[in-house]
């Protein structure tokens, strides 16, 4: 009996070492940890997917304006103390066409963010800076200016208030279209193994691009 209880008790030990040393499972936003930049060049690839982002959205207002048979012109506005510029079509634009010409930016950042988290659905834990730089100014343009659009400022030529007019409608829906989706593609690249998010953040991107189909 002593022998039994011995090593009943020395199993017992065992059995909770080995439970204590068996690791806790991590939050799923944790599994993949961000990435480190560790070199110049990462530095400056994020920078250039960044940039292409810009010029991508500015050429989705280009493409619209000359689909249109418009011709641009180049305005400055101020984004509060700091100046900036517009592409301005000309001339006489229905609602529909204003719509659509302000709102073709979003839509071209919404496949590229779509795109982006379609190739490096995990580029959260890779060194994908270009990749990055690209999602990190989608969102912060949409995020920016769904701002803009909730708090009802910036300037007559913006996106969200040209969105507004062409609608005729105040400018708070658009922020909202446009923050959602950008939220959902953060949450995505956090949680990469979401199963819900691409499906919600893909309804409100068609959702935005089919208004300028069916106004």
């Amino acid at each position: 009996m002593p022998r039994r209880a011995a090593a009943c008790l020395v199993a017992l030990t065992l059995s909770l070492q080995l439970a204590r040393a068996e690791p806790k499972p991590k939050p799923r936003w944790l599994v993949a940890p961000e990435a480190d930049f560790r070199h110049f060049t990462d530095y400056c690839w994020f920078a250039l997917g960044a940039l292409s982002g810009f010029v991508s959205h500015e050429l989705g207002h280009v493409i619209a304006d000359l689909a249109y048979g418009k011709s641009i012109s180049f305005v400055r506005t101020d984004l509060g103390p700091f100046p900036f510029f517009a592409i301005q079509p000309c001339c006489n634009l229905t609602g529909q066409q204003q719509y659509v010409v302000a709102s073709m930016g979003f839509n071209v950042q919404s496949l590229s963010s779509e795109l982006v988290l379609w190739l490096a659905p995990k580029m959260r834990s890779q060194r994908r800076a270009f990749l990055k730089g690209i999602l990190v100014l989608d969102v912060g343009l949409s995020l920016g200016y769904g701002i803009t659009a909730l708090a009802g400022i910036g300037p007559p030529q913006s996106d969200v208030n040209t969105m507004a007019r062409g609608l005729q409608i105040p400018t708070w829906p658009i922020g909202i279209w446009l923050i959602v989706p950008a939220l959902l593609d953060i949450y995505r690249y956090l949680v990469p193994g979401s199963r819900w998010a691409p499906w919600l953040s893909l309804q409100g991107k068609a959702f935005n691009l089919g208004l300028a189909f069916t106004f």
